[in-house]
């Protein structure tokens, strides 16, 4: 995974501005290019008092200054003034923008503060983002549950489909990339299905199925690792559905990054259903990065 452009969304609400702190940690490491756009947008037939056109457009370009103003001098604070270009946009829909942005760019990686809801009709701009968009999407977390010293890159290891299989393969050599990059210890895991009716019927039984997930998958991932060997304790195969497995096993070996692939889905069905992406956003407090086929 190459990291040479960036284009980073900026929030003005966000305190601390992870992601443009994120962003500078990776012009540092990487040498990359960003992109960094604010949005604003007010809703004028909603106020009390009503403006015409004229009147609209002047607060408009006042707002519009005024946000400008304000991201020139976190990019001043942050030196990002030679290695960055920015604008500042009225624009309600923002992922039909970057969508249509990205289309006519070359990024490698969208980066923005995450902001989660466990909310089920309640679809965040970053679940839209990562549904919509096939740029490689770096959600920095706001809160973390403590310090974080390793990269955990979580797998689908039980699929049939080419698609996903490829994706396993490009989730672990972004893994590489940004364990090597940090001198971080890399961690790959995988949560195996197990049926809960078939478990509680004694007709599975978890602590067999794990051991013989192990023998079979183990050598593959070492396969998929090349090169970059990890120690075989690093990788964890673990019985249960994603959403609590995958946090579980970030908190208990300190992750800072979570690597993990979204196959989008669309319409009713997604908010009803999400994806293994979308189903452990609300309980991850690492950075999250969301990595489409």
């Amino acid at each position: 995974m190459k990291i040479e452009n960036i284009l980073v969304i900026s929030d003005q609400q966000d305190k601390q501005q992870s992601a443009l702190a994120h962003a500078k940690s990776l012009v540092d490491r990487y040498g990359a290019k960003l992109h960094i756009v604010a949005f604003n947008y007010e809703h004028f037939a909603t106020l009390d008092t009503k403006l015409n056109n004229e009147q609209q457009l002047d607060v408009q370009n006042k707002i519009l200054a005024s946000g400008q103003k304000w991201l020139d001098g976190q990019m001043t604070k942050l030196s990002l003034q030679t290695k960055s270009t920015s604008e500042v946009l009225w624009e309600k829909d923002i992922v039909g923008w970057v969508k249509k942005h990205c289309a006519s760019q070359s990024y490698d990686l969208i980066i923005k503060t995450g902001h989660r809801s466990e909310g089920p009709f309640y679809v965040p701009t970053d679940w839209h983002l990562i549904r919509n968009n096939l740029v490689p999407t770096l959600l920095v977390a706001e809160k973390k549950w403590r310090k974080k010293q390793t990269i955990m890159v979580t797998l689908d290891l039980g699929t049939h489909f080419k698609a996903k299989q490829a994706l396993n393969q490009k989730l672990i050599d972004a893994g590489i990339n940004f364990a090597t990059s940090t001198n971080m210890p890399l961690h790959i895991c995988y949560s195996l299905p197990i049926s809960p009716v078939l478990k509680d019927l004694g007709i599975i039984d978890t602590k067999t199925a794990v051991k013989e997930a192990k023998l079979k998958y183990i050598p593959l991932i070492q396969g998929m690792l090349g090169d970059h060997h990890i120690p075989v304790e690093n990788i964890h195969i673990k019985a249960g559905a994603a959403s609590k497995v995958i946090p579980s096993l970030a908190s208990k070996h300190a992750a800072g990054l979570v690597i993990i692939g979204s196959i989008g889905r669309k319409g009713l069905k997604a908010k009803l259903m999400g994806n293994t992406a979308e189903g452990v956003l609300a309980l991850l407090k690492t950075d999250i990065l969301v990595i489409q086929p």
